[in-house]
């Protein structure tokens, strides 16, 4: 019986938080492969990835992105992919535990989402300066922009149920 007094005082998500949550454990998941790759990179015999990789997504060895990934991993060390793919778990964290967070509606995982989204959106601009014809870097910034701006105009939809529940009955 308490366990569905507890669900019940919690604020229904909006499918915009859905949304969030969801594009959040996606970006989670995203980098989690990354790091699952470079791991994997940073084992293999030097000049041997390429074509791994070609052969993993089933592509030509001879297409462009192949050969830019041949020539950024002949410039890098294992120890570099290494550190590279540890650094993917780790920002994987942050992504789940703000997907979890907010789902689990903590009255603070907007703040906390809000300043994560925001730092991240100076590497975003200086994507789109550096690459200006990628239409990823564009959809990117205007998702996460979006996503401030919704969080932050509902930034204390959480902490206003939890405040209201630690309140005693009069």
């Amino acid at each position: 019986m308490p366990s569905k007094k507890r669900n019940a005082s919690k604020p229904r998500l909006t499918s915009a938080f859905v949304a969030i949550i969801v594009f959040k454990y996606l970006k989670a998941a995203a980098f989690i492969l990354l790091g699952v790759v470079a791991l994997k990179f940073a084992q293999l015999p030097a000049g041997s990835e390429p074509l791994r990789l070609a052969r993993l997504l089933q592509v030509h060895s001879e297409r462009e992105s192949v050969r830019r990934l041949a020539d950024f991993l002949a410039h890098v060390t294992p120890r570099q992919v290494q550190a590279a793919g540890l650094a993917s778990f780790f920002i994987a964290l942050f992504f789940l535990a703000e997907g979890t967070l907010l789902a689990m509606r903590v009255w603070w995982a907007t703040y906390f989402t809000i300043v994560l989204t925001a730092l991240a959106l100076p590497i975003e601009v200086r994507e789109i300066i550096v690459h200006p014809d990628r239409v990823r870097a564009y959809v990117l910034l205007a998702v996460n922009l979006a996503i401030l701006i919704y969080l932050w105009t509902r930034r204390n939809e959480f902490r206003t149920e939890s405040k209201a529940r630690e309140r005693p009955a009069a």
